[in-house]
C-alpha cells in the first residue's frame, strides 16, 4: 500500500536535493561555522496566511537591516512586496485582522523601549489606508496640531487578539498598574483599526482580573483575577450577567486550573493537574464548579501546555499545539489530521505544524518545518492541488548536516527523583567519545528549559567540540508537580546535586571527559554557574555567567527591579524563602557572600539595562571577587538588558565565552 502523500515525498526528495546543493557541503569543513551564524536574526519569520488563504504576509529583513512586513498574493501566486517599513525600527509581528488588513508591532531595537520608539499600527495589504493604533509612549498620544483629540492609544495598550468576524475591529489589552508600578489589572476592549474607535468590554470585572477568555460569539465569558497570592476563576452565563467566582485557590500551593477554551456549544475545556503528577486537558462545569475526572487530552510524562487551533470565522476548536519532547500538534478534526500524517510522512523527524486562519475550509496553509538540527523552514501547501512549495528559510545558512543531534535521557538524581536531561552531540563525534562538556544551565528556574528543537547557543557550543548537557532539574516546570515542587527553597542546594548528578550519569555513559567540564548558565543559570564551585567544589574546571543572580538578598531589597511587590511577598519566599526567618540559609546560597571560596577562573557579563537583575548583582560581585584573587574575565555591555537584543553583542559574548572555554579546559586532566 503506498504511503500517504506520496506525491508529497516525491516532491520533497527533489527539493532536498537543490537545497543540499544550494547550501554546500558545509558539514565537510574542517572549520567550524562563523560565531554569527548562531547570533543573527532570522532571514525571514512569522509566516501566515489570511483567513481565507487569499495571501501571504511575513517578516523579513529590507534594505537598511531593519525587519519589514512583507505581502504576497496566493490565487494566482504573485510577487513578495514590502507594504511596511522603518529606516529605525523593526516590525516584530504581524496579523491578518481579515483577508484585505493587517496589524503589525513595531519597536526600535533597544533593551528598553523610549518614548516614542515603539507602537501598533493597521494597514491594507497593498500598504494604503495605514494607520497608527497605539503610540507605545509614557506621554500623551500624538498631538494633531488642532483642538481635535486624535485617537491614538497611549503607552500601556497591547493587542490581545484578531476575530475575523467580517469587521476590521480586533482585540486590545490595556496593563494597568499601582502606584509602585507592580501590575493592578488588566483590561479588554475592542478596537476598529479603521477610525481607532474603542469598546470597553471590562464594566463589571473583577479586581486583580489577569486573563480574559472569550466564547464563540467573541463575548468574554470567563475570567481570572489574581489577588495576595490567590487565584480566582469567574463565570458569566451571557454579557448581561454579573461575574460570577468559580474557583477560589492558592495560587502555587493548590491544584488549581486554567480556563482554556470555550467551543460553540458552550463546553468549557480547562487545564488541569487534577489527581496526577502533569497537566492535562479536561472539561469544566461552572454549575457543579468541577473539573471531570477524565482528561480529553493528556502526554505522559509532560505536563500539556497547549495553544489551540481554532478556525478563525466559525471558533470551531479543531486541534491543538504542545510540546512534549519535541513540538507536537493533536487534531480534532479528521481532515486535518490526513493532512498532518501526510506531512510527516514526508518530512520525517521533523515538526511539521500547519499555520492557517479558516482552517476548515482554507485553501492554502504555511507549514513550518523544523527539527533538532534545522531551524524553522516554510513551505506552502495548497489543499486544492496537494502541492507543496518551499518558501525560505529562517535561517538559510544554517546547514544541518553541521549541526548536532540532540537526544533526551530520563536519568536518576541521588534521591531518586527523575530528571529530563537534553544532550547535544557534535556532529561527526562518536555516541560513546569522551568528549569536553558544558552543562548548560537554564534561567527562571521555575519554567521549562529546552526540547528537542534546534537551539542557538547548544548548537554553537556543539560546533566546538563540547557535549552540551542541559538537565532540566528540579524547580523546572512542564515534566509534572512532583519536579516543580521538588525544587523550593533549593537554590544551593538540591538544585545544585542535580547539575552534578548530570555530570555523574554523562561519565559513566562515557559521553564526557569529567576532568573537563564547564557551566554556563544566564540569569538563574548564571546564578548556578557562580555557586557550582561553591556548593559543589571539583566538579567543574570553569564558571561562565551572564545576568547572574550574585545576591539572594538583593532579589527582595533592590527597589529598581522589575520584580513585583506581589513576588516578593508571596511566591518568592515560598519558592526561593523567608528574606528574614531564611537569612542565613539565603546567605549561605548567595555566590557573592562567599566568593572566596572560588577556586577556577570565571567569565561574568551583564547588560547595564538590565531591570530582572539589575547591574549591581555584578559590580558588587566582580570588585569582591577581585579582592579575594578569584581570577576573574568581567564585561559589560552598556545597551543590554536581560538577554541580548543586539546581535553583535550576543556575538561578542559568544567569541568571549569561546576563548574562556578553550583556556580554562586546554590544560585540564
Amino acid at each position: 500500500m503506498a504511503r500517504p502523500f506520496g506525491w508529497l515525498a516525491t516532491l520533497m526528495r527533489a527539493c532536498t536535493l537543490t537545497l543540499a546543493c544550494a547550501a554546500g557541503m558545509a558539514a565537510a569543513a574542517a572549520t567550524p561555522e562563523p560565531i554569527d551564524d548562531f547570533t543573527k536574526l532570522p532571514a525571514i519569520g512569522k509566516v501566515s496566511v489570511s483567513p481565507s488563504g487569499k495571501r501571504l504576509a511575513m517578516l523579513m529583513f529590507g534594505s537598511e537591516g531593519q525587519r519589514q512586513l512583507g505581502v504576497m498574493d496566493l490565487d494566482p501566486i504573485g510577487k513578495l512586496r514590502a507594504v511596511a517599513a522603518f529606516s529605525d525600527a523593526d516590525i516584530t509581528s504581524a496579523y491578518w485582522v481579515s483577508d484585505d488588513r493587517l496589524v503589525y508591532e513595531a519597536s526600535v531595537r533597544n533593551a528598553e523601549i523610549y518614548d516614542g520608539e515603539a507602537g501598533i499600527f493597521a494597514i491594507n495589504h497593498d500598504g494604503s489606508a495605514e494607520r497608527q493604533l497605539v503610540a507605545w509612549r509614557n506621554g500623551a498620544a500624538f498631538s494633531t496640531g488642532t483642538m481635535i483629540a486624535p485617537r491614538v492609544l497611549p503607552y500601556g495598550w497591547f493587542l490581545y487578539s484578531t476575530i475575523d468576524d467580517g469587521g476590521d475591529d480586533v482585540f486590545i489589552y490595556k496593563v494597568v498598574r499601582d502606584s509602585v508600578g507592580d501590575l493592578r489589572e488588566i483590561q479588554l476592549a475592542r478596537l476598529n483599526t479603521n477610525n481607532g474607535a474603542t469598546q470597553s468590554l471590562s464594566y463589571g470585572m473583577p479586581a486583580g482580573t489577569r486573563h480574559w477568555l472569550l466564547d464563540a460569539k467573541r463575548e468574554p465569558r470567563m475570567l481570572t483575577a489574581e489577588r495576595n497570592g490567590r487565584t480566582q476563576i469567574y463565570w458569566r452565563s451571557a454579557a448581561s450577567e454579573p461575574w460570577s467566582e468559580v474557583a477560589n485557590f492558592d495560587s502555587l500551593k493548590d491544584f488549581g486550573f486554567d480556563p482554556w477554551f470555550i467551543d460553540a456549544d458552550g463546553k468549557i475545556l480547562v487545564v488541569a493537574r487534577a489527581q496526577g503528577d502533569t497537566s492535562a486537558l479536561f472539561k469544566f462545569d461552572p454549575i457543579t464548579k468541577r473539573v471531570e475526572p477524565e482528561p480529553l487530552v493528556s502526554v505522559p510524562g509532560f505536563d500539556l501546555n497547549p495553544s489551540a487551533e481554532v478556525d478563525s470565522r466559525s471558533r470551531q476548536l479543531l486541534g491543538l499545539h504542545f510540546t512534549a519532547d519535541r513540538p507536537a500538534s493533536y487534531w480534532f478534526d479528521a481532515s486535518l489530521q490526513r493532512i498532518q500524517n501526510g506531512l510527516d510522512a514526508a518530512l520525517p523527524g521533523r515538526n511539521n505544524r500547519l499555520v492557517c486562519g479558516r482552517c476548515e475550509t482554507t485553501r492554502f496553509f504555511v507549514v513550518a518545518s523544523s527539527s533538532d538540527r534545522q531551524p524553522v523552514e516554510y513551505f506552502l501547501f495548497d489543499r486544492s492541488k496537494s502541492s507543496l512549495a518551499f518558501l525560505g528559510a529562517s535561517r538559510p545558512w544554517i546547514d544541518e548536516k553541521t549541526q548536532g543531534r540532540r537526544s533526551l535521557n530520563v536519568i536518576a538524581a541521588r534521591d531518586g527523583l527523575r530528571l529530563p536531561v537534553y544532550v547535544t552531540h557534535p556532529a561527526g563525534a562518536a555516541a560513546n567519545a569522551e568528549l569536553p562538556a558544558v552543562v548548560l544551565v537554564h534561567g527562571g528556574p521555575y519554567l521549562r528549559g529546552s526540547d528537542l528543537s534546534w537551539h542557538a547557543k547548544a548548537q554553537f557550543l556543539a560546533s566546538r567540540g563540547y557535549r552540551v548537557l542541559e538537565p532540566e532539574f528540579r524547580g523546572t516546570e512542564g515534566y509534572g508537580h512532583k519536579l516543580f515542587r521538588a525544587g523550593w527553597q533549593e537554590w544551593g542546594r538540591a538544585m545544585q546535586d542535580d547539575l552534578v548528578d548530570t555530570v555523574q550519569w554523562a561519565a559513566k555513559q562515557h559521553l564526557i571527559d569529567p576532568a573537563r567540564v564547564c557551566i554556563v548558565g544566564s540569569s538563574y543559570g548564571g546564578y548556578a554557574a557562580l555557586m557550582a564551585p561553591i556548593a559543589t567544589p571539583g566538579v567543574f574546571k570553569c564558571a561562565a555567567s551572564f545576568a547572574g543572580v550574585t545576591d539572594i538578598s538583593l532579589m527582595y531589597s533592590v527597589n529598581w527591579s522589575d520584580t513585583s511587590e506581589a513576588a516578593r511577598r508571596y511566591s518568592m519566599p515560598t519558592l526561593i524563602g523567608d528574606p528574614v526567618k531564611d537569612a542565613d540559609r539565603l546567605a549561605a546560597a548567595s555566590p557573592l557572600k562567599r566568593v572566596a571560596e572560588i577556586k577556577i577562573p570565571l567569565l561574568v557579563a551583564h547588560g547595564r539595562l538590565d531591570q530582572r537583575v539589575p547591574v549591581v548583582h555584578e559590580e558588587k560581585f566582580i570588585s569582591a571577587a577581585r579582592k579575594a584573587g578569584v581570577q576573574i574575565d568581567a564585561h559589560e555591555y552598556p545597551d543590554e538588558g536581560h538577554g541580548f537584543v543586539h546581535p553583535a553583542n550576543e556575538a561578542d559574548y559568544f567569541g568571549r565565552l569561546e576563548r574562556f572555554l578553550e583556556k580554562s579546559l586546554a590544560g585540564a586532566h
